[in-house]
């Protein structure tokens, strides 16, 4: 498991997270269904994107179909597809949605 702290350094300073949305960005983060966290985990320490699959997307396929959301984003994303895939799918086929709209 990523320790706290380097999660908060993390997302405050290579992310732009505001100290205000961190603690629930961690929550987030420590839920993540374990197949996409230690994609997650690999990514977060290595910098290098572990490319997983869930319901057809991939972090790549969330990124290509929208530009302005992170990494993180991507991987909240794989993850409410393997938990909801469905309404995921069908929020993913709405009109854009600026979440995660940081480096």
């Amino acid at each position: 498991m990523i320790d706290e702290k380097t999660l908060h350094d993390r997302l405050l300073n290579d992310f732009d997270y505001t100290e205000d949305e961190i603690p629930e960005t961690i929550v987030k983060i420590n839920a993540l269904n374990p197949e996409i966290y230690s994609a997650f985990e690999s990514w977060f320490n290595s910098g290098k994107v572990q490319e997983i699959e869930a319901e057809g997307y991939t972090v790549a396929s969330i990124r290509e179909k929208y530009p302005k959301w992170n990494v993180i984003a991507a991987y909240f994303t794989l993850d409410f597809l393997k938990r909801e895939p469905e309404r995921a799918k069908a929020a993913l086929n709405m009109v854009h949605i600026p979440y995660g709209n940081r480096r």
